[in-house]
């Protein structure tokens, strides 16, 4: 059985989840609501949840909420990273390849 504490972690994870969704022109709370299926009592409390934990931010003319771009650079983090090794991974590969 989920205790409150999930709950509202699952809700703010499936908030999170659509946000990703729209990084350029974020969502309007009602858009939330409806992709969701919570309430708007909670988006507003759960979205405050995300800009608070730096997660989500505020579009400054539409103040439509997307993803912020904090998370975005972390999202870009996780690329470069798996770049990094697949280049080492491909060296490995060609010294291993290698025949004399």
């Amino acid at each position: 059985m989920a205790t409150s504490t999930n709950k509202s972690a699952a809700k703010v994870f499936a908030i999170l989840d659509v946000l990703w969704r729209n990084f350029v022109n974020g969502y309007a709370p009602g858009e939330l609501a409806k992709a969701t299926g919570l309430s708007p009592s909670d988006i507003t409390r759960n979205v405050a949840t995300l800009i608070e934990a730096g997660y989500a931010e505020r579009i400054p003319d539409t103040e439509r909420v997307r993803v912020s771009h904090a998370a975005a650079r972390k999202a870009i983090q996780v690329l470069n990273n798996i770049d990094q090794h697949d280049r080492r991974l491909q060296e490995m590969r060609g010294r291993l390849m290698v025949t004399n």
